[in-house]
């Protein structure tokens, strides 16, 4: 019988998307592709009468170091890092879709005042919430979550850092 860590660790290895990535994230359970390290050869396939081409492995989830990340004190302001890879964006409008999506799902902890997403950072998504409370909320809920196959990272702002990168 399996309990909820190997659960996880199951849906975690037959998942392609992400999904069961970041619930094993949420459960405690350390991610883990095929049940191997995170960094993955690519391997070659003989096919009878072809050359063995090279075929990517298992892309791993981009896992930063952010054990002992100080996440400050908390206030309106909010970072999130780690959203996105800009080097591995397609789309010249990505930064619209990374917006909404934060958008909605931040917006199920208070009113986003502010938000903007800067293209040219290490997936940098700032936010300004209406209340302190909000933005608290949203870090808790945030903060090592799991999206697109990357750890996140929530931390708050000094509202007059935010001020000085946003002057209107």
């Amino acid at each position: 019988a399996l309990n909820a860590q190997s659960r996880a660790l199951l849906m975690q290895k037959l998942d392609r998307t992400g999904i069961a990535t970041s619930i094993a994230g949420s459960l405690g359970v350390a991610p883990a592709v095929n049940g191997s390290a995170v960094n993955q050869q690519a391997i070659s396939l003989p096919v009878v009468g072809q050359p063995a081409v090279p075929v990517p492995a298992v892309t791993a989830p981009v896992i930063p170091n952010m054990a002992a990340e100080f996440i400050g004190s908390p206030s309106e302001c909010l970072l999130l890092k780690n959203m996105f890879d800009p080097a591995m964006e397609t789309d010249p409008d990505f930064d619209l879709e990374i917006q909404g999506d934060v958008e909605e799902e931040c917006s199920k902890y208070g009113r986003v005042k502010h938000i903007y997403v800067d293209k040219r950072s290490a997936g940098f998504v700032y936010l300004r919430f209406e209340s302190t409370e909000a933005a608290a909320s949203a870090q808790r809920a945030m903060h090592m979550r799991w999206f697109a196959r990357r750890l996140i990272s929530a931390i708050f702002m000094k509202p007059e850092d935010y001020e000085a990168k946003f002057k209107s």
